[in-house]
């Protein structure tokens, strides 16, 4: 790979470095990182900035992922209503709540973990997901929800997530 190839990692890092002095570059953000910087070969310079991100990392408590989330939804006067994130693997789901009152999810399941595992992940969310709806008392749908950026109702919200990890293996990334 040429220089000019990876050379735009280097922005990045300089972001990432800019977080980890803040204490905000989260395991989740420290891993996107490692896993861009694995796939390349970097300039002196980009080598360098990944030392100084790791002294940095070695020396400074960083953000747990969920403090990050938020700390990113109290800045747009939002919640989280629901968070997991995984140790062991890249994989998430988030239901948020915006400052509008409306509702939105994201999510992702790992495609470098086996079927095995994202099954288990699955699971787990929908398990998680199920418990919290009870002691939100809402009803959930039945009937397939289709996704959207946003959700006037937190039932439909919910069902959409639910119903996301209820299909692991058509979960992309």
């Amino acid at each position: 790979m040429k220089f000019d190839e990876c050379n735009h990692v280097l922005p990045d890092l300089y972001d990432d470095l800019d977080c980890a002095k803040k204490g905000r570059l989260n395991s989740y953000l420290q891993g996107m990182m490692q896993r861009e910087c694995s796939c390349l070969e970097l300039s002196r310079e980009e080598q360098a900035q990944v030392r100084r991100i790791q002294v940095v990392l070695q020396n400074v408590p960083q953000w747990s992922d969920e403090e990050a989330v938020q700390a990113e939804m109290a800045e747009q006067d939002g919640q989280v209503l629901f968070c997991k994130f995984f140790e062991k693997h890249s994989s998430f789901a988030l239901l948020t709540q915006d400052c509008n009152g409306l509702y939105s999810i994201a999510f992702v399941l790992d495609c470098e973990i086996s079927p095995k595992e994202r099954k288990a992940a699955a699971q787990e969310v929908r398990r998680l997901l199920e418990e919290r709806s009870k002691s939100w008392d809402i009803d959930l749908y039945t009937r397939p929800v289709p996704e959207r950026m946003k959700y006037a109702s937190l039932s439909l919200a919910v069902s959409a997530l639910i119903q996301a990890f209820s299909n692991p293996e058509k979960i992309k990334g």
